[in-house]
């Protein structure tokens, strides 16, 4: 059972790296109509990997109260196989997950860097709409 929730687990874990590694590539190539259906496909995952997560913590901690061995004495090398692919993954997801987060910190200043010179803000010198009732929070939301 537990080989299968491990394999659940990293299955999920790596649809999310793909998932990341494809909006990276879509962020360097400023392609913006697939983030809704990325964020979306994200969050399911998130929720299947969060199940899938407790199912394999479940059946880890019942596997080692069922012994005073220990639980590493009571998986097979197989199951410690998968264990360590589960933590290159999650390796693998921390390190991609930080890559984009820098490009959305890059857009994100880049489209800060464009509002305050619209509407002088921060000593903006172009006031391009000079509607001073505007308020760029009003016209630009960024969820990241």
């Amino acid at each position: 059972m537990i080989k299968q929730y491990l394999d659940e687990v990293n299955e999920i874990l790596e649809k999310l790296i793909d998932i990341t590694n494809e909006d990276i590539e879509n962020i360097k190539v400023a392609n913006h109509s697939s983030v809704k259906e990325s964020v979306e496909k994200k969050n399911k995952l998130i929720e299947e990997f969060v199940l899938a997560k407790r199912r394999l913590d479940a059946a880890l901690v019942q596997l080692n109260s069922s012994t005073d061995k220990g639980l590493a004495s009571m998986l097979d090398s197989e199951d410690k196989q998968k264990l360590d692919i589960l933590k290159k993954n999650l390796k693998m997801l921390h390190e991609r997950n930080k890559e984009y987060a820098k490009f959305m910190l890059i857009v994100k200043d880049f489209i800060d860097g464009l509002v305050n010179k619209m509407f002088n803000i921060n000593d903006g010198t172009n006031n391009a709409y000079g509607d001073k009732k505007a308020q760029p929070e009003s016209l630009f939301k960024l969820n990241v």
